[in-house]
């Protein structure tokens, strides 16, 4: 469901498997890529400038799309992933299981986090619900995740927390009134 407002007060952006090894070979690829890639720039600026952490999530070995290329674990093309970021590496489904990243978010006093990534049915749903069960309030960017499967997206947006860009930047601008994570 599209929300306006975001439970918790200080968030981070996780950019969950946005790696080439998982680019799909389907005639819109380009299309649908550019656009999430030029979403999750767009917010992963915002957040660098209200100083809260953008985190990228990559997984390790192999991937499950048909990419041939020997450069499979860099970012999608264009895709922006600064110094200052920090890279979490990960062996399964959710960015949380057997890594650092509940650390992180921790010590950055995070109590919400904006899903960005792919593919929305697998590692980045499996990142969603892993939030949930460490009280950490978990939105997905509008318009930021790729689904492996068509009508996916379509599912995720009436099922989960989804978040508009201006959402956003009202939350991290403090611009919404503070509501418990703890309370939903």
């Amino acid at each position: 469901m599209i929300l306006d407002t975001i439970w918790g007060s200080r968030m981070a952006l996780l950019v969950v498997d946005m790696q080439r090894k998982f680019s799909m070979e389907r005639d819109d690829w380009n299309v649908i890529r550019d656009s999430a890639v030029g979403k999750v720039n767009t917010l992963a600026e915002m957040f660098r400038s209200y100083g809260r952490p953008v985190i990228f999530i990559a997984t390790d070995g192999e991937g499950h799309g048909l990419y041939k290329g020997d450069d499979g674990d860099g970012w999608l093309e264009g895709l922006r992933c600064l110094p200052e970021d920090t890279v979490v590496r990960k062996n399964g489904m959710s960015a949380f299981r057997g890594t650092e990243l509940g650390d992180i978010l921790k010590e950055e006093g995070t109590d919400c986090v904006l899903i960005a990534g792919m593919y929305t049915e697998m590692c980045v749903i499996g990142t969603y619900f892993s939030a949930s069960e460490r009280d950490i309030f978990p939105c997905l960017a509008e318009g930021a995740v790729i689904a492996y499967g068509e009508g996916i997206d379509d599912a995720a947006e009436r099922m989960l927390n989804i978040v508009s860009e201006e959402t956003v930047e009202r939350f991290l601008d403090g611009k919404q009134e503070y509501l418990d994570p703890g309370a939903c």
